[in-house]
């Protein structure tokens, strides 16, 4: 069967206003993910092996839809950041029907590669490219870091919460820059959120 086309969204150089407090409610994962800018300046600092780093929130976040790859990484500074990849897709891209011509697989680079099969792919190439994200997954604590871990899983239907931030410091004499993309329609280097996540809801569970 031929492949169509290929694309990619890779690693971004290797109180939030959003989040609702409660139970849980349904998960509306035919909805675009919901982001608007910080209307206070806050930081969060995460020390690493070797130094410590600055995490600065640019906007909230929050994202609904389904899981389709994740990874865990654990070795290096990007590791002790951000342990976790989460590939989602949303809207149309949850469909069955479009899924058994979706392949999404992460490798050891921090990409994840998003290929359509067949000669008569059910959704554009342009929806496609926008109804699907890369997340590099900076839990807020041992909760939420647990919850991802071991409960989250490949085709589970779930809501993350959060910010978007950039991440900045030092890890000896090494510099540390991760800038978020704020764009659901980039593609290629940079492309990539990078979610400090404070809220997660898998089905009817909520991990904070």
């Amino acid at each position: 069967m031929a492949i169509l086309a290929v694309f990619l969204l890779v690693a971004c150089d290797d109180n939030p206003t959003s989040v609702r407090k409660g139970g849980p409610e349904a998960i509306l994962f035919l909805q675009d993910p919901f982001q608007e800018p910080c209307s206070e300046k806050k930081t969060f600092f995460k020390k690493i092996k070797d130094g410590i780093v600055t995490i600065s929130p640019v906007a909230t976040y929050r994202i609904a839809g389904e899981v389709m790859s994740k990874r865990k990484y654990s070795h290096g500074w990007g590791a002790e950041i951000a342990p976790f990849d989460i590939a989602m897709v949303w809207g149309m891209l949850t469909y069955p029907h479009v899924q058994k011509q979706l392949v999404i697989k992460h490798d050891s680079t921090r990409m994840a590669w998003f290929r359509m099969k067949g000669d008569d792919p059910p959704v554009e190439m342009g929806y496609a490219m926008s109804h699907g994200s890369n997340s590099h997954i900076i839990p807020a604590n041992a909760t939420i870091h647990k919850a991802i871990g071991e409960q989250i899983k490949k085709h589970d239907k779930i809501v993350l919460e959060g910010y978007l931030v950039n991440v900045e410091g030092r890890s000896g004499e090494q510099p540390i820059s991760m800038k978020t993309s704020m764009s659901r329609t980039d593609t290629d280097r940079g492309a990539c959120e990078i979610i400090y996540v404070t809220r997660i809801q898998s089905g009817n569970r909520i991990y904070e």
